[in-house]
């Protein structure tokens, strides 16, 4: 099942400016702002300074998809950044962010 996206800087801005809550682990930091429409959306915001390779900029977008579509998280737009760089990229160091943000959604 695919997950809508977040399109254009309309829609980013709009969470931006009117999010309803936001919480982070480690680098990643989660924002998330109620939306009219009956399935949620996301938006991803990872740069290539902070996450050098394509591999693992993918496997982060992959990990947050699957979360979201795990939590059944309905009519809410979302938006994962990387606010810090990540010198050596540790998957069981990302997984650990990523149960505890699965853990901070599931809790809304």
């Amino acid at each position: 099942m695919k997950i809508p996206a977040l399109v254009g800087k309309k829609d980013f801005d709009n969470v931006f400016k009117n999010s309803d809550t936001s919480f982070s682990s480690g680098p990643f930091v989660v924002i998330l702002k109620k939306n009219e429409i009956s399935s949620a959306r996301t938006g991803i915001i990872i740069q290539k300074k902070f996450v050098k390779l394509a591999v693992n900029r993918n496997y982060i977008k992959r990990k947050f998809r699957e979360i979201i579509m795990r939590s059944k998280l309905n009519s809410y737009d979302a938006i994962l950044m990387v606010k810090n760089k990540i010198e050596e990229f540790d998957k069981l160091k990302v997984k650990k962010n990523f149960i505890d943000l699965e853990s901070k959604i599931e809790k809304i």
